[in-house]
């Protein structure tokens, strides 16, 4: 089954819940859509959760991910705060290493409860 990602806006946060078999396209296109209505919806914090999701990215492609994903976000002066919850091997960290290094604010998780408690410190500038 193709990659698809539903989206739901839930209290101030935008929550990707994604499933299907995982591929490196697939991944950059959902994240950036993803992006792109969390900025349509005035929401800064997001939840993408790929606990549905199957298969594995090399680490090339974790790389390539995490760098296009950070790149977009850049370009378009966006500023989120993006949590992952997943499962390994699926969501390992590096592509969020790799944003996070090009000053992406991102976490990976593999509880729920830390991811919301995560994003919950961060507040909307007021």
């Amino acid at each position: 089954m193709d990659l698809q990602i539903d989206v739901e806006l839930r209290e101030g946060l935008l929550l990707a819940t994604a499933s299907g078999d995982i591929t490196l396209e697939a991944a950059v296109r959902l994240l950036k859509q993803v992006c792109d209505t969390a900025k349509e919806r005035g929401v800064n914090k997001i939840l993408v959760t790929t606990l549905a999701v199957n298969g594995e990215l090399s680490t090339s492609e974790r790389y390539d991910l995490g760098a296009q994903v950070a790149q977009y976000i850049q370009q378009r002066h966006m500023d989120f705060k993006v949590a992952f919850l997943g499962k390994r091997p699926t969501t390992d960290g590096f592509a969020a290493l790799v944003a996070r290094n090009r000053g992406i604010v991102t976490e990976v998780f593999y509880n729920e409860q830390d991811a919301v408690n995560w994003l919950a410190i961060w507040q909307i500038p007021r």
